[in-house]
């Protein structure tokens, strides 16, 4: 049951006020109504934090309301009991979660796919909800007045870190986990986005937690007439906001630049039928980059991609499309980097593997990047005895896809420079991960690639989110990023995050770039995992302590008991 306590209680120290008396003589609002409307608020504030949230990320882009949102989820649970606020944290994660993901319902045609994500999901929020009520109510966290500044700051770095340690948590587990929904990913155009290149997507997300946890002492505070307490929040929030501001992103070429020719073929509105159909999704970036060859000329390019899935046979196995490759390279004069699905059997079972493979023109296949994290329950089927017991959605997926090994990156040859260059490879949902990137940036990657097949999502806002996790890589990395998509959005992106070049989504195009190389290393890849690691262990501990906390109530509680 949830308790009748309004969002921002009154703190003892408030004034108390008189309501307002009818026409009629009675009072207005009238007891009963009082008592459900105490009663209703937290659900509702709860759930408007939630939408809050979600509107700060593509397509809508108000990146401002996430730490409204935060703040009105951080007052709606606090001080309230552990299962209010695990109910608190389903309502919020509920109405975060449902319009974020509900590409998934477009990609599957049905929502099924889709509430059983959100469910999911949400109940990460139902741990904070219930972490966060439990550590609110210890007792160094509730003093109040004039004395108690260690308190505010207290419960603004605790709420902050508890919500980085849940999203962390939700972005690695289960089966590598699901960082759509990071706040980082909502930051693309925030003016805090240069802090990603110092702590990565997990520092972004931190800062955007405090300048919420700030917003919601700065609303205590000033119902509470504390003065001190209010200036000292908004100077919080203010210095969280003027602080990236002031710090360098470097973006200049180190070594030279690639000329990159990046190809969007584009797929018919009948996604599923367009790859049955042999050989019409390659042909339509053939097409594409026999237009490119056309406006750039035979031999002026470096290197020419072609998006995830661009050959719908493997032109390895496949003579046709090996064929219809292989004229495309020679058209462009240069090397294509093409990607396709090799089926394979693995320890007597029949799998697939996602590859990035360089064609070079003549000569035919030669390295390849194979996808390393596949995505569950959109590539393959974790747990696919039980699920089957479950429903038929899993036949949806008939052959798994397998993890690759090897390097994540993909040498090609930059004939302008006259060397190699390797390209941080991460296919479609690897943007997400900092880990991916991470890796190939520390194996060389020059620039980063992302290949992606965004065509079963039709129109939805999975395209526009994931160009927004690439805007805030390449300033995470300080790279330039190529991103290639079927059917958009195609696009390069500085390393400071701004796209400079764009294809509209369902356009067949191209674009030519000079991306600059750099090799530097930021110091968001220099510290890798360890503020991640830091902000999880410090987040079971705050709940521990608030467990602790909890338990040690409950004995005293059971001990006045027994002495009355």
């Amino acid at each position: 049951m949830l308790q009748a306590v309004t969002p921002f209680d009154r703190t003892p120290s408030d004034p108390g006020t008189e309501h307002p008396v009818a026409d009629d003589g009675d009072e207005w609002p009238r007891p009963q109504d009082r008592v459900a409307l105490r009663r209703y608020a937290p659900v509702l504030a709860a759930a408007l934090a939630g939408l809050a949230v979600t509107v700060a990320f593509p397509p809508t882009d108000v990146w401002w309301a996430a730490p409204l949102g935060l703040a009105l989820f951080m007052g709606a649970v606090r001080g309230r009991s552990m299962w209010t606020g695990a109910g608190l944290g389903l309502v919020f994660g509920l109405a975060f979660f449902a319009p974020l993901l509900h590409f998934t319902a477009v990609a599957m045609g049905n929502p099924i796919g889709w509430a059983a994500l959100t469910l999911v999901q949400a109940l990460y929020m139902v741990v904070l909800g219930a972490a966060w009520a439990l550590v609110s109510r210890v007792s160094a966290l509730t003093d109040v007045g004039p004395g108690a500044g260690h308190a505010v700051t207290a419960r603004i770095v605790s709420f902050t870190v508890l919500w980085c340690g849940v999203e962390e948590l939700r972005s690695s587990w289960p089966w590598g986990g699901f960082p759509f929904g990071r706040l980082a990913f909502a930051m693309a155009d925030a003016p805090l986005l240069p802090f990603a290149a110092y702590t990565g997507s997990i520092g972004l997300t931190l800062l955007v937690a405090l300048i919420g946890a700030c917003l919601a002492e700065i609303i205590w505070a000033m119902r509470a007439r504390a003065v001190l307490h209010t200036l000292a929040a908004v100077t919080c929030a203010g210095l969280a906001l003027v602080l990236p501001l002031t710090l360098p992103v470097d973006s200049v070429a180190e070594k030279g630049g690639l000329k990159v020719g990046a190809v969007q073929g584009n797929v018919a509105d009948d996604v599923e039928d367009a790859f049955g159909r042999a050989m019409e999704v390659t042909g339509n970036h053939a097409q594409a980059t026999k237009q490119l060859a056309d406006d750039a000329g035979r031999g002026g390019l470096d290197v020419v991609i072609w998006p995830e899935n661009a050959a719908d046979l493997d032109p390895r196995i496949y003579p046709a499309a090996a064929d219809l490759i292989d004229a495309s390279a020679r058209a462009v004069g240069t090397q294509i980097v093409v990607g396709t699905v090799l089926y394979a059997d693995r320890n007597d079972e029949r799998v697939r593997y996602n590859d990035m493979l360089v064609w070079t023109p003549g000569e035919g296949p030669g390295p390849y990047y194979r996808k390393h994290r596949p995505v569950p329950f959109a590539e393959y089927v974790p747990l696919r005895g039980l699920i089957e017991r479950v429903t038929d959605q899993a036949d949806r997926i008939g052959t798994d896809m397998a993890s690759g090994t090897g390097p994540q990156t993909l040498v090609v040859h930059a004939a302008t420079q006259d060397r190699d260059v390797n390209l941080a490879m991460g296919i479609c949902f690897e943007v997400a991960y900092d880990s991916a990137m991470r890796e190939g940036i520390r194996q060389g990657g020059e620039l980063i690639v992302i290949p992606t097949n965004n065509a079963s999502f039709l129109s939805s806002s999975e395209a526009d989110q994931q160009l927004a996790q690439g805007r805030v890589q390449a300033v995470v990395h300080g790279r330039g990023v190529v991103q290639v998509s079927t059917v958009g959005i195609t696009a390069i992106i500085s390393p400071r995050g701004v796209v400079e070049q764009e294809i509209p989504p369902y356009t067949q195009g191209s674009l030519v770039a000079d991306v600059g190389l750099r090799t530097s290393i930021t110091v968001a890849d220099a510290l890798g995992d360890w503020p991640g690691l830091v902000l999880r262990g410090s987040a079971a501990l705050l709940t521990a302590a608030g467990i602790v906390s909890a338990v040690g109530r409950l004995f005293r509680s059971v001990r006045a008991d027994r002495h009355q």
